[in-house]
Parts: structure tokens; sequence; C-alpha cells
């Protein structure tokens, strides 16, 4: 995300929630600070994985976790009782930058 969009469209109004959670053993939310460096990034730590929770229940299988993965909404999607749904999902995120870009293009110019 941060080299294949985020660089490359330094212009483009586009505002990306990074929510990190613990997952793996060492994962740290100061390790991770450095990953997503932008100033359209806003990032979350989320220790109760109430996000991932919520994303599995309207998305996925309740009580999955959610993680390594991108929901991509368009600008007048409103996150009220559950979150709206997503014009492009996909996970591992590296593996699906592609569709995610794709899914941006009408607001990357």
């Amino acid at each position: 995300m941060q080299e294949r969009i985020l660089e490359r469209y330094p212009e483009a109004d586009l505002r990306v929630y990074v929510v990190w959670l613990p997952v793996m053993p060492l994962d740290s939310r100061f390790e991770v600070a450095d990953v997503m460096v932008d100033d359209r990034a806003t990032h979350y730590w989320d220790n109760e994985q109430l996000v991932s929770d919520d994303l599995a229940a309207a998305f996925g299988s309740p009580g999955q976790l959610v993680w390594d993965a991108f929901f991509a909404f368009g600008p007048d999607a409103v996150w009220a009782e559950r979150p709206p749904d997503p014009i492009a999902t996909g996970a591992p995120v590296v593996e699906r930058m592609a569709t995610l870009e794709t899914a941006l293009r009408p607001y990357l110019d």
C-alpha cells in the first residue's frame, strides 16, 4: 500500500485507517509505527480485536480473526451499526494490491 499506491499517487484524496492488532507473539505497537508512513494514514492499535470482530461478523465468519486484510470503502461510506459495504476487500494485503489499486483507480487521479 505504501509503495504501490500512496507513494505513486501523492495527490490522491485518500484516507487510510490502519488497524493493528496483536496476533503474533512479538507484535508490538512500537514496532509497527514505521510500516506505513504517510500523512493520509491514521494508525490504531486494537488490543481487544474489536474491529476484527465487527468485520468478521459483517463480511466473513463470526468469531474468525480478520488480519492482514484490507477493506476499501467509497467516499460516502459511513460506519454506523455495522461496517458499510466495501468496494473491494482482499487478503493477504501484499498479494491483493492489484485488486485494491483497481478499486481505487477512480479516486487516484
